[in-house]
């Protein structure tokens, strides 16, 4: 397989998403400031959604990116990449990495949100924390390996953990550069 055009691809992805959403929420995260729709509090959708997400409350507005996103992940498979059980499973697995690395990076590259107040008390969407690591994270990134495991029972080996990890990998490589980067452009006001 190759790898890293792959994870580049998808981490570039996951960046301008970041971007993106600085551009439209600014300073004011999960959308606490949009002009949204916004479920009732006890509705099936809020809670579902809140069930999902770690306790954030549903929004119209991450309802739908979040959905358009995910049918995105999916386009290979409209120009004929084949629809195996394999792929999408790789799919709905690069689909969760690639939402916690596309959060972490509004943090790394949002003015208002230097990496020193990627915290607990800073960060009030992210409900529970596990030291100074949301367990959105740790969620999103479980959920993205535990969808590879039916993989191991079907004749694949460790081969998808291999790719899960080495994917994961390069995101984390990559964005320890986009952390430097960013860092030396706030100490040199760029």
């Amino acid at each position: 397989m190759i790898y890293l055009p792959v994870a580049l691809f998808y981490f570039i992805v996951a960046f301008l998403l970041a971007i993106l959403e600085i551009q439209i929420e600014g300073r004011y995260g999960w959308a606490s400031r949009l002009p949204t729709w916004r479920p009732e509090p006890g509705s099936l959708v809020s809670r579902l959604f809140g069930r999902i997400m770690g306790g954030k409350p549903a929004t119209g507005y991450h309802l739908i990116l979040f959905s358009f996103v995910l049918l995105l992940f999916h386009w290979p498979y409209v120009y004929g990449w084949p629809l195996t059980l394999s792929n999408w499973l790789r799919t709905i697995s690069l689909f969760f990495s690639v939402v916690v690395l596309w959060d972490f990076l509004w943090f790394v590259l949002n003015p208002a949100y230097p990496l020193k107040f990627f915290q607990k008390e800073t960060v009030a969407w992210h409900k529970k924390w596990w030291g100074r690591i949301p367990l959105d994270y740790i969620f999103g990134l479980s959920v993205s390996l535990v969808v590879l495991v039916p993989l191991l029972f079907l004749g694949y080996g460790v081969e998808p953990l291999g790719w899960w990890l080495i994917n994961n990998s390069l995101f984390g490589l990559l964005t320890c550069l986009v952390v430097i980067l960013s860092v030396w452009r706030r100490l040199n006001k760029f």
